[in-house]
């Protein structure tokens, strides 16, 4: 199983996302297929959240493409409350679903080396913050022999998200939106879909996500 570490890539992220900005518990897939995905509650539109971020994290998902094979119709969103760890740092125990109690009021970004993407959005109520959402958008990951089914696939269900060093959250906005600095190897459970006798069986998948490269940065 090959280890999703992050290269540095030119994904020209923000050119879609900056053209559009002008410069509680629920299901945690979300259909990335239908751009309503996006709107009530969601993990980038909970409460009174600005429009922006929907329309950035709809326009990154529709313009970065995967290393390989095809991205995957569902997200998956897990929250915790809380989170702040110390700094710039959250972490916690990920619950499925999206966290209401509040306003969605910020966003950061992260990408493996693959492409798969993380959307980090807080989730605050005043001044105070609630907690964070983290969705993760995934792309196929081909099983080793080729005669079998794909390791993630739209067929197999992810789950169990675990991030046993934390998520750095980073505040530059180079992009036109803040961006994750480093999720060093994260863990999701790929499980294996019963109804194909052929499907792998259950595997923890590590993935680490840093920040994008856009606009001559980083």
């Amino acid at each position: 199983m090959n280890l999703r570490l992050k290269h540095t890539l030119n994904l020209f992220l923000i050119v879609s996302a900056v053209a559009l900005t002008g410069c509680g518990k629920k299901d945690n897939k979300v259909n990335s297929n239908n751009s309503s995905a996006f709107n009530g509650t969601s993990p980038f539109s909970t409460g009174y959240s600005p429009d922006s971020i929907i329309q950035q994290a709809s326009s990154i998902k529709n313009n970065v493409t995967c290393m390989n094979g095809y991205r995957l119709n569902t997200d998956y969103s897990f929250f915790i409350r809380g989170g702040a760890v110390s700094g710039t740092k959250i972490n916690g125990q990920w619950t499925p679903g999206v966290l209401t109690g509040g306003s969605v009021n910020k966003l950061w970004v992260g990408v493996s080396a693959y492409r798969d993407l993380m959307f980090v959005t807080q989730v605050a109520n005043g001044s105070a913050v609630v907690g964070y959402n983290v969705t993760l958008s995934f792309c196929e990951l081909k099983n080793t022999y080729s005669t079998l089914p794909s390791i993630i696939s739209n067929e197999r269900v992810l789950k169990n998200f675990a991030t046993p060093y934390g998520i750095i959250l980073d505040q530059d906005s180079y992009c036109g939106y803040s961006v994750v600095d480093l999720a060093q190897y994260t863990y999701i459970t790929s499980e294996r879909n019963l109804s194909n006798p052929y499907s792998p069986p259950d595997v923890q998948i590590p993935t680490s996500y840093t920040k994008p490269t856009c606009n001559g940065k980083f």
